[in-house]
This record gives C-alpha cells, structure tokens and sequence, in this order.
C-alpha cells in the first residue's frame, strides 16, 4: 500500500502524524510525507520520506500576520484557521500536491487537522483520506466551520460540489491519541474515532542540579514557539513565571526552546531555578512532579502519558485553551486563562493569571489532581498501540481499491 502524509510541516502539525507514518513503514507499506518546502528538515529529522509543495507567499502572508497584533485571540484564531490554513495554505499547497498524487498513486491519504488542500485533490482523483487529529473533537468541529467557506470556494473553483457548511470535511475515518477522558460525553465525530495509544518515549535520568535538594520537581515550558525573535513572550512571560514559582519549596527547571535568545535575560534567578534551552520532554515528565505549560498537543499529552498533572496557561493558540479545559475536565490540572476573547492575541496572559500560578502549582502537587492524571495515564496505556492503525489504513484502501487517477 502506498500512504501519503499530508501537513503544513511545522512541528506542531508534524509531530502527530509521525507516529502513525511509521506504523505503516513497519507495517510493510510505502510512506511518503508531503509539507510545505520549508520544514523538509522537520521531516528529514524524523526520518521519513519527504516530498515538498509551495508554501503562501510571504508578500501574502505577512499582512496577515502583522494584523494579528490587533486582534482578540478568538477573531485571531478564526483568522489562522479561514484565512491562513484553509485559503492561503490551501491555495499554494494544491499545484504540489495534485503533481504529486499524480505521480505517486497513493492507495490512501491521511491528512492532519489543519491541512485542508488534501480532501480536495482526493476527491478529484477518488482517493480514499483519513485524518489524524492534532487536537480535541471539539476544536477539530469548530475548525471545519471556520475553514468551510474559504475550502468551499476552491472547491467550487475545480468544479467540485458545493460543501458550504463543511460536511466533507468532517467525513472519514479519524485517528486520535487524545484519551476519551478529556473528550467530554458528547464530543463530536465518536462514531468515525479510533482512538489509540500516546506511546511515551524512552527516558533517561535528569542530570543532578540541585545535589541534596529533594524537594519536589517542577517543570515550566511554554514550549518551542513562545521564545522566538517574532513573538513578544521572552523574557518577560518567563520571568514573570519564574518569580511566582521561584519563592515555593520546590525545585523549577525552565526551558525556553531551541530560539536563538540569551538566558541572561532572565536576570537574574532564585537558587531553586535551573534554566536550559532544551531537555527532553519524557525524560523530565518522568522525573517531575508536576508540569506547568502552555497547553501544547505534544506537552499536555506527554506530561499525561507519564500520568503527572498539569497546570496550563495558554498562550499564543486557541488549541492551547481547549486542551487545558480538557485536562481541567478530566481533573489531572489546573486551566489559568483569560477570556480569550477579551485578551489581544500576542498579549502576555495577565497579572490575574499569573498571579494565581503558585496557589495552582500547590494544588496540583498536593490535591487530587495527582491521582487523576495518574488514572489519565492508565487509560492511555489501556489505548490499542498505534501499530494498530496500519490495518484500518489498509481497510480503507480496501474499499477503493482503483483511485480514478
């Protein structure tokens, strides 16, 4: 069988899609992962076959980043999703990528959540296409209306039926990490879900730090993103951060990413406070007590896999907010947000927020929040491995067994 990935490419939309690309390699069959051109390395360095398609003009793009800034975050995340995912993505991706089926004959696309050019050239060449979720149920709803104009109006461009409300784009078979305890009871598309399992990744012991300090291990990331030259986050957020947790009896290791920015900025730190630029995510949520982060897909599941709670502040995404409700609802942490409607989407989370960070901390290490996670993990584990997605892939090649190519 032949199996083409589809994804923008960023670390974030990537990073889910692995797991599954290599379930099929070890499966037998012939992977291909196309992206945008410029996160080929993103690819490269997962060790998976890469092909590349265009990726927006910055001419068309930057405007629309520049307007971010004025922006509440939710009429920011409507405007990712509509006007940078499903239009202008989706606009430089389709040349690419109908060569590529073309030449390629896949047996069957799997696409992920935000990348939305491939349920196009898949109806167009009758390919069968799945798609692995990057985020809870609900958003995965939410983005399909956001984006469904904007796909509409490709659609109508090649000829294809209408689809105004975006049912196309909800159909098909969805493959999920995210454990049912933060889908919530009525949590959309559970007929087309399979669910399986967040394998955790092998861990190593923590270099010593703190020698003879045993006080509880706390681990404060806002992931890879937040520090970067383009985003006003670092060092402020980080310091900020650093002086609520500082002062409590425990041990805080900070990362701040692979960005290019100078620790010194962080001034300088409580004797408790260890800061790296990177430290391997499993290795730490194994070792720690506690996590605090942004809310990130890979983060917040990584830390439940290893069934350690959370308290989440989000920061710069909208996925960032539902995952933390997810975890407050499944009780394994703590959400401290602001009305992300009220809140300007490149703004620091607010004094309130971050004032109430230490008493949230405390919480978690000391309340039931432990207990919950732990049990989170236990679902996790009982989850079908992802090996197992393989065989539903191929079903579903099965059923279309000549793509009208």
């Amino acid at each position: 069988m032949r199996v083409l990935f589809t994804t923008r490419g960023s670390s974030g939309h990537l990073g889910p899609l692995v797991p599954f690309a290599r379930a099929c390699q070890r499966a037998g069959h012939d992977v291909t992962v196309a992206a945008q051109e410029g996160f080929a390395a993103n690819v490269e360095r997962a060790g998976l076959p890469f092909e590349p398609f265009d990726a927006p003009d910055p001419e068309a793009w930057m405007p629309l980043m520049g307007d971010f800034g004025g922006l509440d975050f939710e009429s920011a995340h409507r405007a990712m999703i509509g006007e940078f995912f499903a239009h202008l993505d989706l606009d430089a991706e389709l040349p690419g990528l109908e060569a590529l089926v073309e030449r390629l004959r896949p047996d069957v696309i799997v696409r992920e959540t935000w990348e939305f050019g491939s349920t196009l050239v898949a109806e167009q060449k009758g390919v069968p296409i799945a798609r692995v979720a990057l985020t809870t149920a609900a958003v995965e709803e939410e983005s399909a209306a956001i984006a469904a104009p904007r796909v509409d109006a490709a659609r109508r461009a090649r000829g294809l039926p209408a689809d105004p409300d975006g049912e196309r784009l909800r159909r098909g078979l969805r493959l999920s990490v995210v454990p049912e305890a933060m889908e919530g009871s009525e949590a959309p598309f559970a007929d087309a879900t399979h669910r399986f399992r967040f394998t955790a990744g092998e861990t190593s012991a923590l270099p010593d730090w703190w020698p003879g300090n045993a006080d509880p291990l706390v681990y404060l990331t806002f992931g890879s993103v937040a520090a970067g030259a383009h985003l006003p986050f670092y060092p402020r957020l980080y310091r900020a951060a650093i002086d609520a947790l500082g002062p409590l009896p425990l041990r805080l290791l900070v990362t701040v990413g692979d960005a290019e920015r100078d620790i010194a900025e962080l001034g300088e730190r409580f004797a408790n406070v260890h800061v790296e630029t990177w430290v391997d995510h499993d290795a730490v949520s194994a070792a720690a007590a506690a996590v605090v982060c942004h809310g990130g897909f890979g983060s917040t599941l990584g830390t439940l896999a290893h069934g350690k709670p959370l308290v989440i502040v989000p920061v710069f995404s909208a996925d960032q907010w539902a995952n933390g409700e997810a975890v407050a609802r499944a009780g394994a942490g703590e959400i401290l947000a602001d009305d992300p409607g009220s809140r300007g989407a490149l703004d620091l989370p607010s004094s309130a927020v971050l004032g109430a960070l230490a008493g949230a901390v405390r919480r978690v290490l000391e309340g039931p929040a432990r207990e919950r996670a732990e049990a989170v993990a236990t679902e996790m584990r009982a989850l079908p491995p992802v090996d197992t997605a393989a065989p539903l892939l191929a079903s579903l090649a099965a059923d279309d067994p000549s793509p009208a190519l």
